[in-house]
């Protein structure tokens, strides 16, 4: 323990993102302990975000410096959703470095062990872009023992520091989060003969296509399906002349797809974290990504198109 680096070569001035996956509770203690002691020792807030059974652990050997953590709070009660949750999360890193030069957060993402929690995996890889210049340390903390092996893969390649026994290390898994989220998209197949097919060159335009697509399949998600085709029109028709807005169901899903002949998209990450204020093609794919409940992405220089999936 006296030769432990719980944060290595970490100076503060930029995002360190391990992912910890321990297979006995002393391993998660020998882990996170030292990790919350040293940043109390150094000044910096530490935040732990954690399951019942981890708070538990960790309360037990941190004794009364529990009451010396910024944050000590269950991690179910964060959970409201990929978009939602990254949207309060976001707010609250953006209030921290307004008030701390540097900090370090210990979090137990428990909802990967359920199957609507999976896609946080998304947000971990795109994180490693989106939040690169914040200055802290965050250890994402899984637990061997619960998660499938499926989830702990996509750990090891959303997470570009891994633990090594004394320090953080390189962890040799680690994709680049773009290559990542192509991976992880729905598969994306022809679309079927039978898709309804519109080329709009207003975005009142493609309203009008895809209200009547939504209205005939679940007419209390019409609001969300629209808005969501709407914002992906406008983006399509700031870089080319006309959209192609498509639209047709698979089973229980609404699929809707809006494509543009335009350059393709600088950053295929755009739609997965909260835009900075001030109106741009960002926050319209957030919002869009945000009202589906999945999206896939098939961009190159000679166009993009987009798909949309609303589950009934």
């Amino acid at each position: 323990m006296r030769n432990t680096r719980p944060t290595g070569d970490w100076d503060g001035a930029s995002l360190a993102h391990e992912g910890f996956a321990f297979s006995t509770d002393q391993e998660l203690v020998d882990r996170v302990v030292p990790f919350a002691v040293e940043g109390l020792s150094r000044g910096e807030p530490v935040l732990v975000v954690a399951g019942e059974r981890v708070r538990t652990l960790l309360a037990q050997e941190l004794g009364p410096d529990v009451d010396r953590l910024a944050t000590f709070t269950a991690a179910e009660t964060w959970w409201r959703g990929g978009h939602r949750t990254l949207h309060a999360y976001d707010r609250d890193l953006r209030a921290l470095q307004a008030v701390a030069p540097t900090w370090r957060l210990a979090a137990e993402p428990t909802w990967l062990a359920r199957d609507d929690g999976r896609e946080w995996s998304r947000f971990e890889a795109v994180a490693n872009r989106c939040y690169a210049s914040l200055p802290y340390y965050s250890l994402c903390l899984h637990d061997r023992r619960r998660l499938p092996a499926s989830v702990l893969d996509a750990v090891a390649r959303t997470h570009p520091l891994t633990w090594g026994g004394s320090a953080p290390v390189p962890e040799p898994a680690y994709e680049d989060p773009e290559r990542f989220l192509r991976s992880v998209h729905p598969a994306w197949a022809s679309r079927p003969a039978r898709a309804a097919v519109a080329a709009p060159t207003t975005p009142r335009e493609a309203r009008r296509a895809v209200s009547a697509a939504a209205l005939g399949w679940w007419p209390a998600r019409a609001g969300e399906v629209v808005q969501a085709a709407h914002e992906l029109v406008v983006n399509a028709l700031r870089v080319a002349a006309s959209a192609e807005v498509s639209s047709w169901t698979d089973g229980d899903t609404l699929v809707v797809e809006v494509a543009d002949a335009g350059p393709g998209l600088p950053d295929e990450t755009l739609g997965y974290v909260p835009p900075p204020d001030g109106p741009d093609g960002a926050r319209g794919m957030w919002l869009a990504w945000s009202l589906a409940d999945d999206a896939a992405v098939d961009s190159h220089p000679a166009g993009t198109a987009i798909r949309l999936f609303f589950h009934r």
